[in-house]
């Protein structure tokens, strides 16, 4: 988790954690926010978050990898006896502070099923094997939460965010279900494995005592049991754009027609292992490339499918990312991974001032426009063909009126959407705070 905006990557995520961790220590300034989850270590206050955000990896960090050479296991493939040494050493650190705590807040980031090694489902005489990754920046975390959910598994529940597709609730490590949904970008429910670290029961109680609820189920089957996972959509899209927060102030709106290209994108390729009509590949050649005045294309692409559109495309740094975005009059925005997900691209858009037109499958649950107060923008910036996207594209940009009215629209549905602040909302009363 990089603290400075500058450390920032392209690919979209980095920009998303310490915007919300700032706007909730500033609107309650009487709690105290710990950051557990690995950083980049520096002191809060360089990095501009309140005095009440507090940063123990400025410490921990030196010592663990010092910590880490001592044992030998800074090399890469560790075996499966050095994964559990690592998440031994990682938690002895750790482990503290999750006591301490009396909320949690975990913004679900990449991780594998196990990120310890755990008793394999099929033969529970064999132990996984995890990424090295999975367990130098996820073990710790999972054993902690279940610690300090152990002491009451009922009434403490950490608050879990997720703002990717590919990230969704997929780790056996965690010994408790969830009664609350995850607080995503797409409303869907999926199913997660857990672990039950042999134990026969929740604590005191039988399986058979356990709360029936329409929120949650479990089911049991010996020392992996299996619940239902609830996902609501939340606008956590806009976090890392609000006002206020180091990306959110390096948006402008720009309300100037005169711009040297009708049309630019940034767009970066994601997973190849998708449907083809929503592959980017797909949506790169049908949709962007027959585009008749194209300024740019930004994003990162693997070099096959470079060559396969025959282009050649870079990416584009986060800090420069707006300023070229502006450059264009319109924009368009497509399935992220091959999903329906809402995403950040068309609120970056609305608030820097760039028409956005929308890919037939892109927010599929109609997140984004469905509260948008203009119906007649919201149809005219969802596209049904690429013939419909390039028609739209010249007819907008040959109208200065058109224009006009189209980004001031979206420019007042991104500031409703700030106001808002519908995700952070949703947070604070999860933690019951006022």
């Amino acid at each position: 988790m990089p603290l400075a905006l500058e450390n920032c990557g392209s690919l979209g995520g980095d920009v998303e954690m310490v915007p919300t961790l700032k706007l909730l220590a500033e609107r309650h300034p009487d709690v105290d926010f710990i950051l557990i989850g690995r950083n980049s270590g520096e002191l809060p206050e360089d990095v501009g978050l309140p005095s009440n955000v507090l940063n123990p990896w400025r410490v921990w960090k030196p010592i663990i990898r010092r910590e880490l050479q001592r044992a030998g296991l800074n090399y890469s493939n560790l075996t499966i006896s050095d994964h559990q040494k690592v998440t031994t050493l990682l938690h002895k650190y750790t482990w503290e502070e999750f006591s301490l705590l009396d909320e949690m807040i975990m913004w679900l980031g990449q991780h594998g099923t196990t990120n310890t090694p755990l008793p394999s489902v099929s033969d529970r005489r064999k132990l996984t094997k995890p990424y090295d990754w999975a367990t130098l920046y996820g073990s710790y975390l999972l054993q902690g939460i279940n610690a300090w959910r152990d002491v009451d598994p009922f009434t403490r529940e950490e608050v879990l965010l997720n703002a990717d597709v590919r990230n969704y609730v997929k780790y056996r490590d965690g010994k408790w279900p969830w009664q609350h949904p995850v607080l995503a970008q797409y409303t869907y429910s999926n199913r997660v494995k857990h672990e039950r670290y042999s134990a026969s029961t929740y604590m005191f109680l039988e399986f058979s005592q356990l709360p029936a609820t329409d929120s949650v189920s479990w089911i049991e089957n010996g020392d992996v049991w299996t619940s239902q996972v609830r996902n609501v959509y939340s606008r956590l899209e806009i976090s890392a754009l609000i006002p206020g927060t180091p990306f959110g102030d390096t948006i402008q709106f720009n309300g100037d027609f005169s711009r040297p290209h009708d049309f630019g994108i940034v767009i970066n390729e994601t997973r190849r292992e998708v449907s083809e009509a929503k592959a980017r590949r797909t949506v790169m050649r049908d949709w962007v490339l027959p585009i008749d005045d194209v300024g740019f294309i930004h994003g990162k692409w693997s070099q096959r499918s470079l060559d396969e559109l025959s282009v050649d495309i870079k990416p584009v740094p986060q800090l420069e990312y707006i300023t070229k975005l502006q450059s264009a009059r319109c924009t368009f925005t497509t399935p992220a991974s091959g999903s329906g997900w809402a995403t950040a691209k068309p609120w970056e858009a609305f608030a820097a001032g760039v028409v956005c037109f929308f890919h037939p499958d892109y927010d599929d649950q109609n997140n984004i426009l469905g509260d948008m107060l203009d119906r007649e923008v919201a149809d005219w910036l969802r596209c049904e063909s690429p013939q419909q996207l390039r028609d739209r594209i010249r007819y907008t940009c040959t109208n200065p009126s058109v224009w006009k009215w189209l980004v001031d629209e979206q420019r007042e549905h991104f500031n409703k959407a700030v106001e808002e602040k519908t995700y952070l909302k949703m947070i604070e009363e999860r933690l019951d705070l006022p």
